[in-house]
């Protein structure tokens, strides 16, 4: 059996797009630490590599260290877990967004420290959700917020877009454009139809393992990454002055009491649309009309 001991040689993987491409600091850092120790480092150069990197890695019982952004740390967690080996992931977070580094893991911030904490910090498990055929980690999302998140794809291209910024432009956008997508939705949780309706709108539906996403959302305050359990959110559709009303509310978390909202805890969600939505995973996106989640419980290790 392999203890935390037995893991060497790691694989550093480095996005070189991450920060708006201003990732020199962070190389810097890295040699310096790689210096000290064996390790592998590469930089990706197209979607995907670093989920196939990863995946080798792990095969080869090497921990897998991933310097990026959520859609970087997203591939990472998926190559490792598609491999079937529980190596550690470590997190330098560089993104945007970076909810499951900084708000489900409570990574550092400041870069050499948070490099430290990827090549010998703690091994911890964290549970991992699969959601049709692929893994994520922290949440995943259908309604305004993936629409969001496609809208926030869009806006990075601009200038001092990024971080809250970014996410609080893309949904005033989504709230003032594109609202009126709303999906129909009926879901079942573990088995049962919580539902009174065959199909209800929703302003969202957010199934998650942490308790932020969209840099600092705080969706499911209570959500913990290692309780087996995915923590859920469902927000009815409501008028869009009142949408526009709730916004801060639940960015702070307090939207609790709220008729609008609901709360729950489950092991497996099925979700059907009427049509073709988008969702997000991690801060990636696509489009389907049905999902299927499932929990992972203590499927990743990580380093914190």
């Amino acid at each position: 059996m392999e203890t935390a001991e037995s893991f060497h040689n790691p694989l550093v993987i480095l996005n070189p797009t991450a920060n708006r491409g201003h990732m020199a600091h962070y190389r810097s850092l890295l040699q310096e630490r790689l210096a000290r120790e064996t390790g592998e480092y590469v930089e990706t150069t197209r979607q995907g590599e670093a989920r196939e990197r990863a995946m080798q890695a792990a095969l080869e019982g090497r921990p897998v260290i991933i310097v990026g952004g959520d859609g970087s740390m997203h591939e990472a967690a998926n190559g490792i877990l598609a491999s079937g080996r529980r190596v550690p992931l470590g997190i330098v977070a560089a993104g945007s967004g970076n909810d499951f580094a900084w708000n489900t893991l409570k990574l550092p911030h400041d870069p050499a420290a948070a490099i430290e904490r990827a090549f010998a910090g703690q091994i911890v498990a964290a549970d991992a959700g699969k959601m049709n055929d692929c893994y994520f980690v922290n949440s995943f999302s259908i309604g305004l917020d993936a629409d969001i998140a496609v809208a926030a794809g869009a806006l990075k291209k601009y200038p001092l877009m990024s971080g809250e910024r970014l996410y609080y432009s893309a949904t005033l956008r989504q709230l003032l454009f594109g609202y009126h997508r709303c999906p129909w939705l009926s879901f079942q949780l573990d088995g049962a139809n919580p539902q009174a309706e065959t199909q209800k709108r929703y302003v969202l539906m957010a199934i998650t393992n942490g308790p932020t996403y969209g840099a600092g959302f705080r969706i499911n305050p209570k959500a913990a990454y290692s309780d087996g359990l995915f923590d859920v959110c469902t927000i009815n559709y409501t008028p869009l002055m009142r949408a526009l009303r709730l916004l801060p509310i639940v960015q702070r978390g307090e939207h609790e009491a709220l008729p609008e909202v609901t709360f729950y805890r489950t092991r497996h969600v099925i979700v059907e649309s009427r049509f073709s939505v988008n969702i997000q995973m991690d801060g990636e996106t696509q489009s389907a009309a049905r999902f299927e989640a499932t929990i992972l419980p203590s499927a990743l290790l990580v380093r914190i």
